[in-house]
């Protein structure tokens, strides 16, 4: 299917800007990560690094749980909570339509 849209030059700059942005995010993820492991390490919490990154805390809680950083005392109820429903979602059998397909 061809197309004969183009887009204006507005949209073209908007569009430009964004791939570049997406570009430089490429570019800068791994030096964010290991910036966001090291604070990790040294006491930041997964919400301050989201707050200066702009990514998720959900991504900062993974990195934490993969290097086995331990969680804050504060919020390890939390932590236990959250590890055992994703064990129950885990160990949860496959629905009827996934095993009838």
């Amino acid at each position: 299917m061809s197309s004969d849209w183009t887009p204006t030059e507005d949209e073209a700059r908007t569009l430009a800007r964004y791939k570049k942005a997406k570009e430089t995010e490429k570019e800068l993820k791994p030096a964010v990560r290991t910036i966001g492991l090291d604070g990790l390490r040294k006491g930041a919490t997964p919400a301050q690094l989201s707050e200066l990154t702009g990514d998720s805390p959900e991504t900062f809680r993974r990195i934490r749980d993969a290097h086995d950083i331990p969680v804050d005392s504060r919020y390890e109820s939390r932590a236990q909570l959250a590890r055992a429903r994703k064990a129950a979602l885990s160990e949860r059998p496959a629905s009827s339509e996934e095993t009838t397909g």
